[in-house]
Order: structure tokens, then C-alpha cells, then sequence
């Protein structure tokens, strides 16, 4: 169910770039949640040149939010957080006041994939 979207400005990674950064999220989420990776979705989307701002001027920010099933804990988004942080990052060059990460949860009731309702973290131990 993770589904990670990464928003920044056209040309700041090319498709092989942006496949690697995909794989490299995944990796990471399977290892760290204990899912497996066919159910971490990534989804670019590039934006023009211009149409990115940080403090009311132009700038080339990227932004990642990730919607995961609710269930864990504060301490478990935090270091999930500082992770994809580093590799976000690493792949992207982005200056640390160009970066935006935020995690979005959703009650596992409300949530389908595979045409099944999720089942709750609790029950499965994954995100």
C-alpha cells in the first residue's frame, strides 16, 4: 500500500536516474516495513522550470509524501523520515531548504489494493 510521490522540477533527474531513486526507495521500504515490494508504488511528477517556490521566489524544490497505513509509531515515522530524507537527498542534489518530506496515514479500512481492503498494521505487522 505505500505509495510515494515525488514532485520536483522537470530535469532534475533523468528516467534512469528516476528508476534508480524508485528502486532504492523500495528496497528500503520492503526492508524496513517487512513488506513486500510489489506494494511500494512510486509516482513521479515534474513540474516546469518557474513553477516551483520556496519562500515566494522561484526555486527548484522536490517533494515526497508518502501515504502509508496508520499503526505505527511516532519513532518508526521519524527514523522512516530521516532515511528517505538521506536518499532523497543523495539522489536528487537538493539543497536541505529545497526538500520537503511528509507522511500521510489512512486507516487500513480505507484503504484497497489488489481489490482487497488492507489488512490493519496490527494484524500483519506492515505498513
Amino acid at each position: 500500500m505505500p505509495l510515494y510521490t515525488i514532485t520536483m522540477q522537470d530535469g532534475t533527474l533523468a528516467g534512469e536516474a528516476k528508476a534508480t531513486l524508485a528502486a532504492e526507495l523500495t528496497n528500503f521500504h520492503a526492508e524496513y516495513a517487512g513488506v513486500p515490494k510489489d506494494w511500494v508504488h512510486i509516482v513521479f511528477q515534474d513540474y516546469a522550470a518557474g513553477s516551483g517556490f520556496t519562500a515566494g521566489r522561484v526555486a527548484p524544490c522536490v517533494g515526497l509524501t508518502l501515504l502509508i497505513r496508520s499503526g505505527r509509531s511516532s519513532e518508526y515515522k521519524r527514523a522512516m523520515l530521516r532515511r528517505i530524507w538521506d536518499i532523497v537527498q543523495d539522489a536528487t542534489g537538493a539543497a536541505e531548504d529545497q526538500i520537503v518530506l511528509g507522511i500521510q496515514e489512512v486507516p487500513a479500512s480505507q484503504a484497497m489494493e489488489m481489490g482487497k481492503i488492507m489488512p490493519d498494521v496490527a494484524d500483519q505487522g506492515a505498513s
